[in-house]
């Protein structure tokens, strides 16, 4: 049996560390590849504000006779967050409680040329910034040592949630544009040209742009912001707003909380631990987990096509 389960979808991007001073390898083709070596080389533990994560299980998806994805462009696997678990044992006349170890496991599809990642949402391991900061430091320093260019992970959001914000209040206090410096990706034009040009000047990684009106009256006009918010829908920044609250003050609409999501088919998890027995006897992953994750990939490939047509 299956299970739908909700995915984000999130976007890295990289961008060259102007101080780097050793001589670093060159991006690999396609450059979303540069992920490559450190999601295939084992499993990885690394750690994030003190908890303990983990890249677990990474390979390169075949497409099966059902599926028409192109090969050696998916890789699948499971960002893991570690936790203690309190664990309670019944012996006679008492419960005695002792730690156990516990893995928090969710489902990650990385696109390699496009640069998508889609990443299974489970509250138990957190929120959806957290997720994407988590695998974002998994990601950083290793991309950094080896290719001296910095990753940022960003979230692909709603198209026009920024102006239906805008347009859906009477006082607009404040805007913020956070833009990633121009990178791989080819998006807005007109914004990776400014960009690029302040970049030129100041070698700058971030941009942020904060337009601030105390009596809520801050315009939002079409030309220029407009090429800046859709940079941003594209994964390659975040936006906030902050309008009048629905019951008096202030509230602060962000960009975060407008994250594209897909639904995707998934194995149960009973199947889950089946496979992973047979695979623990075999040393092999099972013909059944290859078809499902090659499943998965076909329906992540139909949304990405459906993404970039936008």
């Amino acid at each position: 049996m299956k299970g739908i389960k909700t995915f984000m979808v999130l976007r890295y991007l990289l961008i060259e560390n102007k101080q780097g001073t050793l001589v670093p390898k060159p991006l690999p083709t396609p450059k979303g590849a540069t992920v490559v070596p450190t999601l295939l080389n084992g499993d990885r533990d690394f750690f994030r504000n003190g908890v303990r994560y983990s890249f677990v299980g990474f390979s390169f998806i075949k497409p099966s006779h059902e599926s028409d994805f192109p090969e050696s462009r998916f890789l699948v696997g499971k960002t893991a967050k570690f936790r203690l678990a309190q664990m309670g044992e019944k012996v006679p006349g008492d419960i005695i409680s002792h730690d156990a170890d516990d893995w928090i496991p969710i489902i990650t599809i990385i696109d390699l040329v496009a640069q998508y990642i889609f990443v299974q949402h489970d509250w138990r391991f957190g929120t959806q910034e957290q997720i994407a900061y988590a695998i974002q430091t998994g990601l950083k320093e290793p991309i950094l040592e080896e290719y001296n260019h910095l990753l940022f992970i960003e979230p692909k959001t709603t198209k026009g949630e920024f102006w239906k914000v805008v347009k859906n209040h009477k006082k607009i206090y404040k805007i913020e544009l956070d833009l990633i410096s121009p990178n791989i990706l080819e998006t807005n034009i007109k914004a990776r040209d400014a960009l690029q040009a302040m970049q030129e000047l100041f070698q700058q990684d971030e941009v942020k742009i904060t337009l601030t009106n105390e009596y809520g009256e801050l315009k939002s006009p079409k030309s220029p912001i407009a090429d800046y918010v859709d940079y941003i829908e594209e994964g390659e920044g975040k936006w906030s707003v902050t309008t009048e609250g629905s019951h008096g003050g202030k509230k602060t609409h962000k960009s975060s909380s407008a994250i594209v999501t897909i639904d995707l088919d998934v194995p149960s998890e009973d199947t889950l631990m089946n496979e992973q027995q047979l695979e623990l006897e075999t040393g092999k992953p099972t013909q059944e987990r290859m078809n499902s994750d090659a499943r998965m990939v076909t329906d992540v490939y139909s949304a990405i096509k459906t993404l970039l047509s936008r």
